[in-house]
């Protein structure tokens, strides 16, 4: 071991030691000796060296390959497991933008990022907050994930709502340009100008709309070059529509019913029932069989249009009798759309409580995923989802270092997840202990 070796062991040391979150920016180094979970080949690629130039990976190469330079300041991981950084392809920071709210959300930003998550989708919140908050998390004002947000769209109808009026305070619900009402008169060339102005990353397209309206969103959308994420279902537009539009993402398992029965209240009772959903057998076999899930699943697949099942948020309804049908539902829907080879995204969407991590254990041990599964849930297939595959979610050359280094193999056990020896976010180290 040369002296840059050591120095750099000495400052790993005091780096994992310490009692508060640390961070230290090495610009050019050397992460050896660790094990790969590499996502693309599904394999574990075994004693391999990463290389570190300011905030992407440079060359990946087995450690037997690497020759140490003084040039170079080298980190031994021996024994050490890595996949890339978690994405949390759904969460809200900035419902209601209160001094109270924002404080909380730079606390849970923080755990977040120490816990493995490098990036995050907000699903719709103030944009005036967001944009804050994700600047202050790339600048390093605040530790936290990289910020991706939302412009929301819905029909007029929607605006009613309490989160949306808590979202615009000092506006009008439905007027502003991150959250706006659209009808079949909206002259969408300046709706879409607006909502990429937010500096959004793409346009949420949420309930009250109709078919006709969601294809004129997400063709000026493209036309524009933002993506379009949407609820599973819009009331009126059904879920094949939402598909076929040229979505890139859905959200929410359960709502895929909604092609059949229009809203919750339109449900059978035989589907409302807790026998039937946690005990029968039966009710699965011919209630659910019958409805054809299946063209659905075939038409993401044919769109490439990724499922954001959102397993967690609906777990919070199991030990209620009258919904716990859609966490039920949720569960098995998830399920069968990974089975027939539908892409399935990992997004908590549950407020600031839940991160992804525990939507991963929901994947694996309530949805028949493998951990393996689980992983890319939370990382390609998140990355894919948000639109940035091209620069996270992977461990490839010309990547953002987004990585997250666990003490066990998490392929064997999806509990190691949580495991964490150190996190690395656009290239820099971070370790709480």
């Amino acid at each position: 071991m040369n002296l840059r070796q050591i120095t750099s062991t000495i400052l790993l040391l005091v780096l994992t030691s310490t009692t508060a979150s640390a961070q230290f920016s090495f610009g050019n180094y050397a992460l050896q000796n660790v094990n790969i979970i590499d996502v693309n080949s599904n394999n574990v690629l075994y004693d391999y060296t990463i290389l570190i130039n300011n905030d992407k990976i440079s060359d990946i190469l087995p450690s037997k390959n690497y020759i140490a330079n003084d040039t170079v300041q080298s980190i031994i991981l021996k024994g050490k497991y890595v996949v890339p950084g978690l994405i949390d392809a759904h969460v809200h920071f900035a419902t209601d933008p209160t001094e109270e709210r924002r404080d909380n959300a730079e606390k849970v930003l923080k755990e977040m990022l120490l816990t493995g998550i490098t990036s995050v989708r907000d699903m719709a919140g103030d944009a005036r907050a967001l944009a804050s908050l994700s600047r202050n998390t790339l600048v390093g004002d605040i530790l936290g994930p990289n910020i991706y947000y939302s412009s929301l769209m819905a029909g007029s109808k929607f605006f009613a709502d309490p989160r949306t009026i808590a979202s615009v305070q000092g506006g009008i619900s439905g007027k502003m340009p991150y959250m706006k009402a659209i009808d079949d008169n909206s002259n969408m060339v300046i709706e879409v100008a607006q909502a990429k102005g937010t500096g959004a990353s793409g346009i949420k397209m949420y309930a009250d709309l109709s078919k006709e309206q969601v294809l004129n969103i997400v063709t000026e959308a493209k036309k524009q070059g933002i993506p379009v994420w949407s609820h599973g279902s819009l009331t009126s537009a059904k879920p094949s529509s939402v598909i076929a539009s040229g979505v890139i993402s859905i959200s929410h398992s359960y709502m895929l019913f909604h092609e059949f029965y229009e809203g919750n209240d339109k449900v059978p009772e035989s589907w409302t029932s807790e026998a039937a959903l946690t005990v029968s057998a039966n009710f699965w076999n011919t209630e659910y069989a019958k409805h054809n899930f299946d063209e659905l699943f075939q038409s993401m697949m044919k769109n490439d249009v990724l499922l954001d099942a959102t397993i967690s948020v609906f777990e919070m309804l199991k030990e209620n009798k009258n919904h716990r049908w859609k966490y039920e539902m949720t569960k098995r829907i998830t399920k069968d759309a990974k089975i027939k080879g539908v892409k399935v995204a990992a997004g908590s969407d549950s407020g600031q409580e839940t991160f992804v991590q525990h939507e991963m254990k929901l994947l694996v041990n309530e949805c028949g995923f493998s951990p393996l599964e689980a992983i890319i849930a939370a990382t390609k297939f998140s990355a894919m989802a948000l639109g940035i595959l091209e620069r996270e979610g992977t461990i490839e050359v010309g990547k953002k270092a987004n990585l997250l280094f666990l003490n066990s193999n998490p392929i064997e056990n999806i509990e190691y997840i949580d495991d964490i020896f150190l996190v690395v976010k656009n290239g820099k180290l971070y370790n709480k202990k």
